[in-house]
């Protein structure tokens, strides 16, 4: 995980059951849930843990060890699905935990805010890669997965400098045009976020 002095920034911890909710929802993304966070649900939730549900999101996981009620989804559009589903039964006392790489957190965070959950019921945990999510400040489109410090906007082909600000609203890190100042001068690009 990278460190950052700019306030925006989220600061992310390892999961931690809160064993006194009256609900729990884990949704983890590939192989991105440590051992020592699978433990620590087992423990206080014992094995069979009527009262969390472990919704898996791709990836060949062992699913023999994770605890709670199991579900299998292919992607982050079944999550979408999934959540918007089943909002009727989330309460104020239900928890949510989402483990996985930036953009997948803030997308299911978003939705999780569309069908009630309050951000203090959810806890993310970053793991995994650290592509990034850029929305061009100038067009206003979304680039997924750059690894590099300088990527091209999905929707105008702007060369922007992915910068280490960061908006919850929008899930996304801010990119603004590199070569404004004098066009055609974009610097080389390097691999960063991998």
């Amino acid at each position: 995980m990278m460190i950052s002095d700019i306030k925006s920034r989220p600061v992310y911890r390892d999961l931690a059951p809160e064993p006194t909710a009256s609900g729990h929802l884990l949704v983890v993304e590939g192989e991105t849930l440590t051992p020592a966070t699978l433990a620590a649900f087992a423990s206080a939730f014992g094995p069979v843990a009527p009262r969390l549900h472990t919704w898996l999101v791709g990836g060949p996981q062992d699913v023999g060890t994770h605890p709670g009620r199991l579900w299998r989804l292919g992607s982050l559009a079944d999550v979408e699905d999934s959540l918007s589903c089943a909002s009727r039964g989330f309460g104020i006392g239900d928890r949510l935990y989402v483990s996985g790489t930036e953009p997948f957190l803030w997308r299911v965070a978003e939705v999780a805010g569309h069908v009630g959950f309050a951000s203090g019921q959810i806890q993310l945990h970053h793991a995994g890669s650290l592509r990034r999510r850029v929305w061009c400040t100038h067009c206003h489109a979304f680039t997924d997965d750059v690894t590099t410090h300088i990527a091209d906007c999905a929707g105008c082909g702007r060369h922007l400098l992915v910068r280490d600000h960061f908006s919850r609203r929008l899930g996304a890190f801010m990119g603004v045009m590199v070569d404004a100042e004098a066009p055609g001068q974009v610097p080389a690009r390097e691999e960063v976020f991998a």
